[in-house]
């Protein structure tokens, strides 16, 4: 089922969400927004500010908003060239922006691919099996981001905005990936725009569900909200809201045998010979229900 996100595209109130978000003590609180440019004219660079240390609200486990650094949340960049995620400001929303550049491959093992991500640890994620969490996160696609060109009959070219990654190297999907495909295709079995995919069983060559979302519309936040439970059985389960309209009802496994997760925020593609940024916003992880409906 394809929903037409631009519909759904609309400034929220942030409400208790980010209420809660603004008291903990790792990276502080963010502002408000809506439609905005994010492009190099429209994102001002954050120098940073001091964080106010405050008692973390009950179910809040986790949570990033940018306002200094993001290594202060526990991600470390994944880059070619180090420095290219920087801290940025969109119409008063602290976040940051992912950038690459043409040649920056084999980084992080992409092989001829392009990448500039920020990785944090299972721990951080508390990605083991039996965890159940409620995530909150955002993404925005500013003037220079760049849509993979359309594939060929012999090549398939891809985007892939993070999600959570399995914990165990080698062949295969993570288990959860956002996608940002290319916007047109040459036939209708390839795929176009944004998704979620969930991958699970036999890591090598493992079983996939696609979920679409919808294409790109720039200068928008997209604001996805997680419930998943993490599970290498069929107890599991991956429901997915963007702005506030679910997207994805799974249920079985969210984890290969024996793994566990970590999160995952990047710009990662094909190589397409032009820069392109991509810009994330507000990672929170909670224990207790989330506002679906409250975004940027």
């Amino acid at each position: 089922m394809t929903h037409d996100i631009s519909k759904a595209l609309r400034p929220t109130a942030i409400a208790l969400l980010l209420a809660a978000v603004s008291l903990t003590a790792a990276c502080g609180g963010g502002g408000g927004g809506g439609e905005a440019s994010a492009s190099e004219a429209g994102a001002t660079q954050s120098s940073g500010s001091t964080t106010t240390t405050s008692a973390v609200p009950s179910g809040v486990a986790l949570a990033c908003t940018f306002e200094t650094t993001y290594s202060d949340c526990g991600f470390f960049e994944q880059a070619k060239v180090p420095g290219r995620a920087t801290m940025v400001s969109v119409a008063g929303v602290n976040a940051v922006r992912l950038h690459t550049e043409p040649g920056d491959d084999n980084v992080a093992g992409s092989g001829s691919n392009e990448r500039n991500d920020l990785t944090t640890s299972q721990a951080t994620t508390d990605g083991y099996e039996g965890r159940e969490h409620w995530w909150a996160h955002s993404i925005l696609f500013p003037n220079d981001y760049v849509d993979p060109p359309e594939s060929t009959s012999s090549t398939w070219n891809w985007g892939a905005l993070g999600g959570f990654h399995n914990t165990t190297n080698g062949a295969g999907q993570g288990n959860l990936s956002l996608m940002a495909m290319p916007a047109t295709a040459i036939s209708p079995d390839r795929a176009t725009g944004l998704s979620l995919q969930i991958a699970y069983g036999n890591q090598s060559s493992p079983t996939t569900q696609t979920f679409p979302i919808g294409p790109v519309v720039r200068n928008v936040w997209y604001n996805y909200v997680y419930h998943v439970k993490w599970s290498s059985g069929s107890d599991g389960f991956f429901d997915a809201w963007v702005n506030g309209v679910q997207m994805m009802a799974y249920r079985g496994p969210t984890l290969y045998t024996g793994q566990g997760v970590y999160l995952k925020l990047a710009n990662y593609h094909t190589p397409f010979g032009q820069p392109s940024s991509v810009v994330h916003a507000r990672v929170i992880r909670s224990n207790t229900p989330l506002d679906v409906s409250a975004g940027l």
